[in-house]
């Protein structure tokens, strides 16, 4: 990790291969190998839970979390070349390293993602395979670029598949799609995925960044804590009875009635103007 660095009211905290920026609300994380198309390797992933944690801090206030990738890909997928997933390694050793690397690095970070309690936004600028599929599917809202696409690869590699992606693909596309998706290893460009609902709106590569970020901003000066609770009921929602989801919604409509957004919000409904929430 180096000295954070300010600049233009920019905050970058640079860790291996990722980057953090801290923009008054919003914290974006760069997936910087973009030689290797933002493939993650061990040490990438460890950088992401250090930049999580960091934008957990209250003194932070981050209010939402974008989450993209540095070049032309999003993310290429588990490092292979990292050693991880070798021939050698697998001849080897009773167990595989690779057991260790999905178990301790990867599984552990789809549900350090999939807790946060602040909107989460990926911005799919390119190549989007594996893992990456993954991360974006974790995310509220998805834009993507027009380049994009989204590959799922684990049977061209003969390998079970991992990052809950049977749990998270049916779920965006419907159990049909994504059989074909998983098992064929079947790409799946930026305008199919819009129109089977998996991303949120396919953007001109040279628009891209500006509207990402954009998107991201509307979220980070959003009620956050009303969004934070919906985004846990979509995230958990689909394990979980009616009747638990309704107790939860008492819960969560108690919380959010403690807060300044909702006073504001209420005593500016029916206006034209909207409120200017603080996330508090």
């Amino acid at each position: 990790m180096s000295e954070p660095k300010t600049e233009a009211g920019v905050e970058t905290i640079s860790y291996e291969n990722v980057r953090l920026e801290i923009e008054g609300p919003l914290a974006t994380l760069w997936l910087d190998d973009p030689d290797r198309l933002n493939a993650l390797k061990p040490a990438m992933v460890e950088a992401i839970y250090a930049s999580l944690i960091e934008i957990a801090k209250p003194r932070r206030k981050v209010r939402c979390l974008m989450i993209t990738g540095e070049g032309r890909g999003f993310c290429s997928g588990a490092n292979l070349a990292s050693g991880s997933g070798s021939k050698d390694a697998v001849r080897t050793r009773a167990e595989p390293p690779v057991i260790a690397s999905v178990a301790g690095t990867f599984h552990p970070l789809v549900r350090r993602i999939r807790d946060l309690e602040i909107p989460v936004v990926a911005a799919v600028n390119g190549p989007c395979v594996g893992f990456g599929v993954a991360l974006a599917l974790l995310a509220d809202y998805l834009v993507a670029s027009e380049k994009a696409f989204f590959l799922v690869p684990f049977a061209s590699l003969a390998s079970g598949t991992d990052s809950g992606i049977t749990w998270l693909l049916p779920r965006a596309v419907g159990t049909a799609r994504a059989r074909a998706m998983i098992m064929r290893a079947e790409r799946l460009p930026a305008d199919k995925a819009l129109d089977w609902g998996m991303v949120n709106e396919v953007v001109a590569q040279d628009d891209f960044r500006k509207i990402a970020r954009e998107r991201a901003l509307e979220y980070a000066n959003g009620p956050t804590v009303a969004l934070g609770i919906m985004r846990q009921y979509f995230q958990r929602g689909s394990e979980m009875t009616l009747d638990a989801l309704l107790e939860a919604e008492v819960r969560g409509v108690g919380r959010t009635a403690r807060t300044k957004d909702n006073t504001a919000a209420i005593m500016n409904f029916g206006k034209k103007d909207r409120p200017n929430f603080t996330g508090e």
